[in-house]
């Protein structure tokens, strides 16, 4: 026999690893991106963590402040202010991302105003109009479902749909400008 079979460990030569922490494969999670408390715990909960070393492990990342809902939420709203409406934003962050509904209406309100709101309304649905090549008045109802869709409110869709029906040539009536 050779010196060194003799000197592999009679595991077969690998060492098996300790087991990982909760608190470290939450920060693992957390390394590629922002997390919520509710991702984190479902996360770690997956992963077979007991309900103790989930609750230690969360305490400790709000603590260092790795898990900050409230700064999560303001992210979020302001990353998505130009694509999506209030109310799709609210639903994303309060059914999905778990954030509290105050903490979640208060992020959306602080991204941005009504006027805000509308421009990125009117900016969307200029470009759905002119990716679907929409030229007829009759089929300005698409807009409307295709805002309704990003989250935007009636009030909103309806004003954008009559900003562009108005914008719609006067020689035949029936195609945009």
């Amino acid at each position: 026999m050779s010196e060194e079979k003799k000197a592999a460990p009679e595991s077969g030569g690998k060492k098996k690893a300790p087991p990982v922490s909760a608190f470290d494969a939450a920060l693992r999670y957390l390394s590629s991106s922002p997390r919520t408390e509710k991702e984190t715990r479902e996360k770690l909960r997956a992963k077979g963590y007991s309900r103790a070393d989930i609750d230690e492990a969360v305490r400790k990342l709000k603590t260092y402040r790795y898990i900050d809902d409230a700064k999560y939420a303001a992210d979020f709203a302001e990353y998505n202010s130009g694509k999506l409406g209030r109310k799709k934003m609210l639903f994303k962050l309060v059914t999905e991302k778990g954030v509290a509904r105050e903490t979640a209406e208060n992020a959306v309100a602080d991204a941005f105003s009504e006027d805000a709101e509308l421009e990125a309304a009117l900016a969307a649905a200029k470009k759905f109009v002119a990716a679907k090549r929409i030229t007829e008045r009759r089929e300005l109802p698409k807009v409307g479902a295709f805002l309704y869709s990003r989250g935007y409110g009636r009030e909103i869709a309806d004003s954008v749909i009559s900003g562009l029906s108005d914008s719609l040539s006067e020689n035949g009536g029936d195609e945009f400008r």
